[in-house]
């Protein structure tokens, strides 16, 4: 006999209601499901443990934890909507700066100072980043781009990965913004870029497989959100200090090239001053 056989008709009832919402379980909350299947929370109590849970919130952070994809809808199940905004809103502060300093405590200096290197004295610095990444990738390729030459962020409007792609080799670095709900196009970009010999700088957040390698320079940012989304602080923080560091690094270099972009912003009139 089957362990759905020896369950009470109540918890065979919640047990059809969680299958049929297996592949978005932690989005909801044990009175949700009972609520759907009609039973007491009683019963679904009882039939967690009967399943080997102390609890339904055991279940549910085992199934966060399995489907690894940070997606908002599994957040939902855990905000309190009762919550007053200003208790949010702190909360929401808190965590951002919690990141901030939690990220520049860790082990970041070597890696921004290798990062820095390769960076400034490559012919080529290609930026990539996708979904949640991408607007972090532009934001680094349009600092980059004001102190040195040759700076691409990919993907761009027409979506030529290859065609950019295609130029990098050795002597050349490709910046990745690496963030959860990974698309699965970034670990080929990454492989492609490697087998043609360009030098690899991750801005990453921990918790999923690493792309990285012996070699690269790894700058680590925690991404952890307060409520439903991931935040992106640290990762723009970082970012800032790390083209600013790159900006001195070059020194002459970049101030002829900041110079020569101001005299044609003044020739093209095309900023309030």
């Amino acid at each position: 006999m089957t362990v759905y056989e020896r369950l009470p008709p109540g918890e065979q009832k919640l047990a059809d209601t969680i299958l049929a919402r297996l592949n978005t379980l932690a989005s909801y909350s044990a009175t949700e499901l009972a609520a759907d299947a009609s039973v007491s929370k009683a019963t679904a109590a009882r039939f967690f443990r009967r399943i080997g849970y102390q609890s339904f919130g055991h279940a549910r952070r085992q199934a966060r934890a399995e489907a690894n994809t940070a997606s908002p809808l599994y957040a939902l199940a855990g905000v309190n909507p009762q919550e007053p905004a200003a208790d949010a809103l702190s909360r929401h502060v808190a965590a951002d700066l919690k990141n901030l300093s939690d990220t520049f405590q860790q082990p970041n200096i070597d890696a921004i100072s290798l990062a820095v290197r390769l960076i400034a004295r490559a012919s080529r610095v290609r930026v990539v980043g996708m979904r949640s990444g991408h607007f972090v990738a532009s934001y680094a390729a349009y600092l980059l781009a004001q102190l040195r030459e040759e700076v691409v962020s990919l993907p761009d409007a027409a979506l030529t990965l290859a065609e950019n792609l295609v130029a990098l080799g050795r002597g050349d670095v490709l910046l990745v913004v690496d963030f959860r709900r990974r698309s699965t196009l970034l670990p080929k970009v990454v492989e492609a870029a490697r087998d043609a010999g360009a030098k690899l700088v991750f801005v990453a957040s921990p918790g999923m497989p690493g792309l990285s390698r012996n070699g690269d320079a790894v700058l680590n940012c925690l991404t952890a959100g307060a409520s439903i989304f991931d935040s992106y602080v640290s990762a723009v923080s970082i970012v800032n200090y790390l083209c600013a560091a790159v900006a001195k690094e070059l020194g002459k270099k970049s101030r002829k090239r900041l110079e020569q972009i101001e005299t044609l912003h003044d020739a093209l009139g095309d900023i309030r001053h």
